[in-house]
């Protein structure tokens, strides 16, 4: 099995993780030792728990599509799904609101991402 595209993109977003779990576990010594806590430390809770619930899917799906032979496809889910993240994660953090009109960064971070995992579940069946 052959799947260095998946791999090089589970250690982007391994790095990413490990980042953002700091960030909360600084805010988290501030506010509280345990729990998602309020305001600030709630926002970054939320953003590395919605990374760990969304990612691992992904990759385990882009990895059967790579062992497939769809290298080139595997790459542009990579690329546009990590830059949906960030966009999640800018959404959610830097911005107020949570609807489409008040928070546009997180409402396409999200939709996209969904989509894109859409895609891929297709694609694995299909």
């Amino acid at each position: 099995m052959d799947i260095e595209i998946t791999m090089f993109w589970a250690g982007l977003f391994a790095i990413l993780f490990i980042y953002l779990a700091f960030q909360t576990a600084l805010a988290r010594t501030r506010e509280t030792s345990v729990g998602e806590g309020s305001g600030d430390l709630l926002k970054k809770s939320r953003v590395v728990g919605n990374f760990a619930e969304h990612v691992p899917l992904m990759l385990i799906m882009m990895m059967f599509l790579e062992n497939d032979g769809y290298e080139g496809f595997v790459t542009m889910l990579g690329l546009l799904f990590f830059i949906c993240r960030l966009g999640h994660i800018y959404g959610i953090l830097y911005q107020d609101g949570f609807g489409p009109k008040e928070n546009p960064a997180r409402a396409v971070g999200a939709m996209g991402s969904w989509a894109l995992m859409a895609i891929a579940a297709l694609a694995c069946i299909f």
